[in-house]
C-alpha cells in the first residue's frame, strides 16, 4: 500500500511538475480519473497535448481520447512496469522509454566541485544561451517566475549543459537537462543537478522527482534516486489509426 500511494503521489508531482514547465499562456490541464490531460494550446516539443495514464484500461484510455477528437500530435505517456503492446497495435509509435524516480532530499547532502554552474537570470543571457544551442532550451518570459529556475554549466566560457527545475510544494522537479556529445562523461550533468538540488533544498523542498531516460538512468541511480515506475511514451501523427 505504501509502494502505490507513493508511485501515485509522485505520478501527481510530475503532472504538475510537467505542465508547470512546459505551459504555455491558453495551457489547461483536465483529470478524467485515471488519465490527466494536459492541452498545451499551442506546439511544445512536438505535441499539443498530452494524455498521462496510470492503472487504466487501455480500452478507455482509447475511448476517452477519441471522444475528445484531437486532430492535432499528442502523446500519450503511460506509467507500467509491463509491456503495453496494445498502444502499438493501435497505431501508437514508442517515442521513448524511461524512468519516474524520486529522490529524499532531508536524507542526502550535495557538493558541487569547481565546474561553473550558473542560474540564467536575464534575457540577454537566455538569447545567447538558445543562440548557441540553435534552439529554444531557455524561455525569456518565465524568467521572472519565482517558481521555476533555469540553469547551465560552462567550460571555457561557452555554455555545455543546460536543465531547469520547478518547485512543486516540498518538492523539486528537475527537467530538461542536457549536456552536449562531446562533454558528456565530465560530470557537468551530475554537478548541474546537485547545484539545482542544493539551491531547491534551501528555498524548501524536502524532495525531488524526474523523469530519467535510459541514459541517464545510471547517473541519477549514483545521485541516490530510485525507481518509482517506468514510463512509455507514445505518439499519435497518423489520423487514420484504427478507432
Amino acid at each position: 500500500m505504501r509502494e502505490e500511494s507513493e508511485l501515485i503521489k509522485a505520478i501527481d508531482y510530475f503532472v504538475r511538475g510537467e505542465f508547470y514547465c512546459s505551459r504555455q499562456p491558453a495551457s489547461q490541464i483536465y483529470d478524467y480519473d485515471s488519465i490527466k490531460h494536459l492541452a498545451f494550446g499551442a506546439n511544445v516539443d512536438g505535441r499539443t497535448d498530452e494524455f498521462i495514464v496510470y492503472n487504466s484500461n487501455p480500452a478507455h484510455v482509447f475511448y476517452t481520447i477519441n471522444k475528445l477528437d484531437i486532430k492535432k500530435d499528442y502523446w500519450i505517456t503511460v506509467f507500467s512496469d509491463e509491456e503495453l503492446d496494445e498502444y502499438e497495435t493501435k497505431g501508437y509509435t514508442i517515442k521513448s522509454k524511461e524512468f519516474l524516480m524520486i529522490l529524499n532530499l532531508e536524507s542526502g547532502s550535495f557538493e558541487t566541485d569547481t565546474k561553473i554552474i550558473k542560474r540564467v537570470k536575464t534575457e540577454e543571457e537566455a538569447q545567447s544561451i538558445n543562440h548557441f544551442f540553435n534552439k529554444t532550451v531557455i524561455e525569456p518570459e518565465k524568467l521572472n517566475d519565482p517558481n521555476l529556475h533555469f540553469y547551465i554549466a560552462e567550460e571555457n566560457g561557452y555554455p555545455v549543459s543546460h536543465g531547469s527545475y520547478a518547485r512543486v510544494d516540498q518538492t523539486v522537479f528537475l527537467n530538461n537537462v542536457f549536456t552536449s556529445k562531446v562533454h558528456r562523461g565530465k560530470g557537468m550533468a551530475k554537478t548541474l543537478c546537485q547545484k539545482m538540488l542544493i539551491d531547491a533544498k534551501q528555498e524548501g523542498a524536502v524532495q525531488s522527482v524526474l523523469i530519467s531516460s535510459q541514459t541517464g538512468h545510471p547517473l541519477y541511480l549514483k545521485m541516490g534516486y530510485r525507481d518509482v515506475s517506468k514510463m512509455w511514451v507514445f505518439m499519435s501523427r497518423d489520423k487514420n489509426m484504427v478507432p
